[in-house]
């Protein structure tokens, strides 16, 4: 009788697993063929979590939490028009100039490559970084499109930023014991977005005040492709160097290449790895393994715009799984391992 009933006990977890399994499975496809109003929802999503923090702050100074409100929404829509209007027009006269940039890169590269033979170095011919410009130059040519779903995202953020307000009155009703987690992982959220924010938008620009000294073209331009992606934990501000190194190095040689790689790196280590730290403590690091696998897998499963979104979303997941006992050890792992020392302690 045990036996059979333990030979029971293993083919309904086996039954259980393979369900979930399908079920994930299922969930991930429909979450791929939806993916167009997904990103949306999730870009809402991030503008709230970036707007919690001066809606705090705007509290604790007295302000009224509508008026709080509306003067983030306000600002927030100011600030899409605006970059709206400016890198818009940056990136279409880029989208125009790329055949030019283009043939002065091939002309540039051969000019090197022909150096380097000369002293018995011969570079493989698919080693071409010219072939990054044509997807920078797709990346903005969509642009256009991105801010005009902009305008369905801020109807959705509009209604989430209010209901962000009865979201914690809700969970105390709820579960009056998990209050105290919500609002303790709420703070986080609001601390690192708030930071990630502003060290974000001194790194774009501190870039483009940098470039614009140097004489790399579009300067804005690769600024605000710098905040967008210093989003993204240890690789994203070297992927956002890559087009203004290749531009620095068509309009100005060896020698531009040299000066904006030493502008980018002064400046991502001064604000990422001194600055950022500080403000922010190290108890929401992510590991660079885990940021890299999630933009793969969000990447795949929502385009580009997961690929931006995956390190938020890690994050807030990293953060959930630290508020609770039972899935800390879930989050350690998520993490870089900065605070292990501290989380034995616990």
């Amino acid at each position: 009788m045990k036996e059979e009933y333990e030979k029971y006990l293993k083919y309904i977890g086996g039954v259980r697993f393979w369900i979930i399994v399908m079920g994930v499975i299922i969930a991930l496809t429909a979450l791929k063929e939806a993916r167009q109003i997904v990103n949306m929802i999730l870009l809402a999503m991030l503008l709230t979590s970036i707007s919690l923090a001066p809606i705090a702050w705007m509290k604790k100074k007295g302000v009224n939490s509508t008026i709080a409100i509306l003067i983030v929404i306000i600002g927030i829509l100011a600030s899409i028009g605006l970059m709206g209007l400016v890198i818009g027009s940056s990136a279409n006269s880029f989208v125009q100039r790329m055949p030019f940039y283009q043939q002065k890169f091939n002309v540039v590269w051969s000019g090197l490559t022909d150096w380097l033979a000369s002293y018995g170095l011969d570079p493989v011919d698919e080693i071409n970084p010219g072939k990054l410009l044509p997807i920078a130059g797709s990346f903005f040519a969509s642009f256009g499109s991105v801010v005009g779903e902009s305008v369905i995202v801020f109807i959705f953020f509009i209604f989430m930023i209010f209901e962000a307000e009865t979201f914690d009155k809700k969970m105390k009703y709820i579960s009056p014991g998990s209050s105290d987690r919500t609002q303790v992982s709420a703070k986080k959220l609001r601390k690192y977005f708030g930071i990630k924010t502003l060290t974000s938008l001194a790194t774009g620009v501190s870039i483009t005040i940098a470039l614009y000294i140097i004489g790399v073209d579009f300067p804005v331009l690769w600024g605000f492709l710098a905040f967008i992606l210093n989003f993204i934990p240890s690789i994203g501000s070297f992927i956002a160097a890559i087009p203004a190194l290749i531009l620095s190095f068509v309009l100005i040689g060896p020698f531009g290449v040299l000066i904006t790689g030493i502008t980018y790196l002064v400046i991502n280590t001064v604000i990422g790895s001194v600055i950022e730290p500080q403000l922010m403590g190290k108890n929401l690091g992510i590991s660079p393994l885990i940021v890299f696998v999630s933009m793969i897998f969000f990447g795949y499963i929502l385009g580009p715009i997961g690929m931006l979104i995956a390190t938020p979303l890690t994050i807030v997941i990293k953060i959930i799984l630290d508020g609770r006992p039972v899935t800390r050890n879930l989050g350690i792992m998520l993490g870089d391992g900065s605070n292990l020392g501290e989380d034995s302690k616990k």
